[in-house]
């Protein structure tokens, strides 16, 4: 399965030095030219990785060609760049973290899940054993943030967390 990768999940799953989940979640990714370039900036944490994958070709740097008039300019430059690669490539499947962006794209007719719907899946799939502690590290090592209700209802879905 191909599916086209917006920055979030990609530098939460670098920070932690786990992009071989998001590969066996969906072997090819595609990402546009603006979400490489804000994911491998000197100095980031885990670009190192990121850098890697594209050397090793399954995460793969698409120029995007148009951004339609219906992709708002409110969104950044790799959201929109990566909602008009989905449409132009037509990959019905983005991984997008951000509210207003993923809302777009669904919009448009895309399926958007975000960094938890990851690893949710990759947890479903057997690929991990548990989300906790994959989540506790992105938020302590790539600064990502989540509601502790939000936390708390991924960790209770995976029957990590019993009331």
């Amino acid at each position: 399965m191909t599916v086209v990768c917006n920055a979030t999940p990609l530098i939460n799953f670098a920070a932690i030095n786990r992009l071989d989940i998001l590969q066996a979640a969906f072997r090819q990714i595609v990402i546009p030219q603006a979400v490489y370039n804000e994911t491998t900036v000197a100095g980031f944490p885990g670009s190192e990785f990121i850098l890697q994958a594209v050397a090793d070709r399954w995460l793969q740097v698409v120029s995007v060609s148009t951004i339609t008039l219906n992709i708002p300019s409110e969104l950044d430059n790799g959201e929109r760049e990566a909602i008009a690669l989905a449409l132009e490539t037509e990959e019905r499947q983005i991984l997008l973290d951000e509210r207003e962006a993923r809302q777009v794209a669904q919009s448009l007719g895309l399926q958007a899940s975000g960094t938890l719907g990851i690893l949710l899946l990759a947890k479903n799939r057997k690929i991990i054993t548990q989300v906790q502690p994959l989540l506790d590290a992105m938020i302590n090592t790539a600064q990502y943030w989540v509601s502790r209700s939000l936390y708390e209802q991924v960790l209770r879905q995976t029957g990590e967390l019993i009331d």
